[in-house]
């Protein structure tokens, strides 16, 4: 087993193997240390940097509710969402990467009844939601859910 830090260099050959495989060492060392379930399979999320304007590729779980793909904002329960979730906001148009296919796709944040309804679909399949919920609920924040529409060609006409 490879043992991946969360620096830099860690981070790109964590990216590089879900690009070819789906799965994630660096999140399967965090979730064997945190004692929680592995959650597969993984995608790459690439989004424009709100500030920056510069792609910025995060890897992370996603789940399946109806047509679209969810991402968890939950940074480990922490107190501040991560930088993706508002690149989606101040731009929704990304990218995203199953494997080694790329799709371009739009992503939204849910919000109000939608969110609740996409929260209680979402946690059946990731049972540690509900408690990064209760996390960030102390930092006065709520875990985003972001919803990830895949565009087609004939979709962008």
């Amino acid at each position: 087993m490879i043992v991946l830090r969360p620096t830099p260099r860690g981070k790109a050959i964590d990216r590089f193997i879900v690009r070819w495989t789906g799965f994630s060492p660096m999140t399967y060392q965090f979730a064997k240390a945190g004692r929680v379930p592995y959650h597969k399979p993984h995608l790459l999320l690439t989004t424009i940097g709100s500030k920056s304007g510069q792609l910025r590729t995060s890897c992370l779980p996603y789940f399946s509710y109806g047509d679209y793909l969810v991402v968890c904002g939950s940074k480990g329960g922490g107190p501040r969402n991560p930088f993706w979730s508002g690149n989606i906001k101040a731009n929704p148009q990304c990218w995203i990467r199953i494997k080694r296919r790329l799709i371009p796709a739009v992503g939204r944040i849910a919000e109000g009844d939608e969110r609740e309804k996409v929260f209680a679909v979402v946690a059946e399949q990731h049972p540690g939601l509900r408690r990064y919920q209760e996390q960030t609920s102390a930092y006065g924040r709520d875990v985003p859910l972001v919803l990830l529409t895949p565009r087609t060609a004939a979709a962008d006409d």
